[in-house]
């Protein structure tokens, strides 16, 4: 609704927690892919230049698909972070992210972060190409009361070890600044 101008960006805003707010994706979203827009591709950023001085990080999740909203957020990012499961489809993608994204000129820093990871031969084998990549950011571990957390919308404990995981590929991205 935003993109199409049916709604003020500012209205559209969600507060979920203390320094945390949300902007809703809606279903409706992929319509616009058929629409003829002018400057379609810039529509997010345009939209999310007015939050600058009020937030200092803004994250967009997105399905890894190259469609307009893809490119919206590529267009829009100053940072990009790509979460990968370290399998054999999944780094094959990461030849085709990195084709779209050079398709787009971009010149902002790409990092890289395994998710999902098991301890199994199979993932130590992926992860060690993924981390030959440039700005490797760390490992989080797949965790069955993650998941669940995840499913369920439920608060993540601090204590466990993944959340360290987090805390550390958290810090590993800022100290690139």
């Amino acid at each position: 609704e935003v993109l199409k101008n049916n709604l003020n960006i500012e209205d559209s805003i969600i507060n979920v927690g203390k320094n945390i707010d949300l902007i809703p994706s809606y279903l409706s979203l992929h319509k616009i892919n058929d629409d003829r827009i002018d400057s379609k591709e810039l529509l997010l950023k345009s939209n999310l230049d007015c939050f600058d001085s009020n937030y200092k990080y803004i994250i967009l999740d997105t399905t890894p698909s190259f469609d307009f909203t893809y490119k919206n957020s590529l267009l829009s990012s100053s940072h990009i972070i790509v979460p990968l499961v370290p399998e054999k489809w999944a780094i094959e993608c990461l030849d085709l992210f990195y084709y779209f994204f050079n398709i787009l000129e971009l010149k902002i820093p790409v990092f890289i972060l395994a998710t999902r990871f098991k301890n199994n031969n199979t993932h130590k084998e992926y992860v060690d190409l993924i981390k030959e990549k440039e700005n490797f950011l760390g490992i989080i571990s797949e965790r069955e009361d993650l998941n669940r957390n995840i499913a369920s919308n439920s608060v993540f404990s601090s204590s466990r070890d993944y959340m360290r995981e987090y805390e550390n590929a958290v810090n590993n991205f800022l100290n690139t600044f």
